[in-house]
C-alpha cells in the first residue's frame, strides 16, 4: 500500500501482544524489515525479536547497536512499550510510580535518544510515540498512567521541533482497544467470569460514538499511515483515534427542538 516503506528498518518497542504486534505484522506487509524491542518474544514472520528492557539505558544502547550491526540502517521507531496500573497520588507507592514512569516514558526516551543517531545517518525517518486518548481526558485513579501518556506527547512534539525536517515526531493517542491490557483492566473490575468481561468491554465500548471498541489492527493502520512518505508534512502533533471518545461529552440534551 505504501511503496516507499519497502524496505525500511523499523523498530517496535512492546511487540509481542495487542497493539505492538499489529503493527509489526503491518510493517511486514509493507515489506519492512522490522524488530520487536521486547522482554517475552512471540514468534512473528518476518519479525526479529530482540530482548530488550526499554527502561534500561544499556538494554536499549545494546538493542539499537543489534540492529544497526545487522542491517546497517535504521528508518522508523514505535514507541508502543507500556504498562499501566491504577491508583490515585496517595494509593501509588512510590516503586509503582518508577515502574509505570521508566516502561512508559524513560523507555520512550531512551529508545529515541539513542536510535535518533541512527535515523540521521540513514537519512532521516519518523518516530512514533503510543499516547492515549488518557493524554488529554482521564479516568480517577490513573495518576502514574496519564502522567506518563501527557509526558509522551510533549516528548513527541519536542522531537519534530528539534530534529526537524529530518526526522517526524508523532503521537498516537488511541482510545480502548481490545487487547491484554483492555481485558486484565475488564478482569480487575469483574473477576475472572468471561461473560461478565464480555459485558464490561461491551461497556466501555458503549462509551464511543462508534459503539464500540477498536481493533488493534487499526491502530496499526494509523502508525503506518504516518510513517509513511504520505504523512510527509505530519509532524509535531497527536493523532486522536478514539472512535469520537475524546469529542463526547457525557451529557446529552433533550430530542426535539427546544427552545430557550
Amino acid at each position: 500500500m505504501y511503496a516507499d516503506l519497502k524496505g525500511k528498518v523499523v523498530v517496535v518497542t512492546g511487540g509481542s501482544s495487542g497493539i505492538g504486534e499489529a503493527i509489526s505484522k503491518r510493517f511486514v506487509e509493507e515489506g519492512c524489515v522490522v524488530y520487536n524491542f521486547d522482554l517475552k518474544e512471540k514468534p512473528m514472520k518476518g519479525v526479529e525479536f530482540i530482548r530488550v528492557d526499554v527502561s534500561n539505558r544499556d538494554s536499549v544502547v545494546q538493542g539499537v547497536r543489534s540492529v544497526v550491526g545487522e542491517v546497517g540502517k535504521l528508518h522508523v521507531v514505535v514507541n508502543n512499550a507500556g504498562v499501566e496500573s491504577y491508583g490515585t497520588v496517595t494509593e501509588t507507592s512510590e516503586e509503582e510510580w518508577d515502574r509505570i514512569i521508566n516502561v512508559n516514558l524513560r523507555g520512550a526516551f531512551l529508545v529515541t535518544k539513542y536510535s535518533i543517531p541512527e535515523i540521521l545517518r540513514s537519512g532521516g525517518g519518523v518516530i512514533i510515540y503510543m499516547a492515549s486518548v488518557q493524554s488529554f481526558s482521564i479516568q480517577n485513579r490513573v495518576a502514574a498512567y496519564a502522567t506518563s501518556k501527557h509526558a509522551l506527547v510533549g516528548l513527541a512534539k519536542s522531537v519534530a521541533l528539534d530534529y526537524a525536517p529530518q526526522v517526524r515526531a508523532v503521537a498516537v493517542a488511541p482510545g480502548s482497544v481490545r487487547t491484554p491490557l483492555l481485558e486484565w483492566a475488564a478482569r480487575s473490575e469483574v473477576g475472572e467470569d468471561p461473560q461478565a468481561i464480555e459485558e464490561k468491554i461491551k461497556e466501555w465500548g458503549n462509551l464511543h460514538p462508534m459503539g464500540r471498541v477498536a481493533s488493534p489492527e487499526e491502530i496499526a493502520n494509523v502508525v503506518v499511515f504516518l510513517s509513511s512518505n504520505q504523512a510527509s508534512f505530519i509532524t509535531g502533533t497527536t493523532v486522536v483515534v478514539d472512535g469520537g471518545l475524546v469529542a463526547k461529552l457525557p451529557q446529552s440534551v433533550p430530542k426535539g427542538e427546544k427552545r430557550f
